[in-house]
C-alpha cells in the first residue's frame, strides 16, 4: 500500500494523514472526525484548503472534533 512518511510535528489546525496513521487517528479515534480527502491539483481542493484551515480553527476549542487532511493520490486505504 502507499503511504507518505507520518509528519512530525503533526498539531496544527488540520492535522496531516497518511495512509500508515489513517485508522489511529480516524477509526479507532473516539472523537469525531472530518477527513478531506484532496489532490494536491485540483482546484476545488485549493479552493477548499483556506475554508477547511479557518473552519478547524473555530472548531479548535472543541476537544472532541479533529479536522484532518489526506492526499488521495500518495496514501492508500483500504477501509475507504
Amino acid at each position: 500500500m502507499k503511504s507518505e512518511d507520518i509528519p512530525e510535528p503533526n498539531d496544527e489546525h488540520v492535522i496531516t494523514l497518511v495512509g500508515k496513521n489513517f485508522d489511529k487517528e480516524v477509526i479507532d479515534n473516539k472523537k469525531d472526525v472530518l477527513v478531506e480527502f484532496y489532490a494536491p491539483w485540483c482546484g476545488h481542493c485549493k479552493t477548499l484548503a483556506p475554508k477547511f484551515e479557518e473552519a478547524a480553527k473555530k472548531l479548535a476549542r472543541n476537544k472532541n472534533i479533529v479536522l484532518a487532511k489526506i492526499d488521495a493520490t500518495a496514501n492508500e486505504i483500504p477501509s475507504v
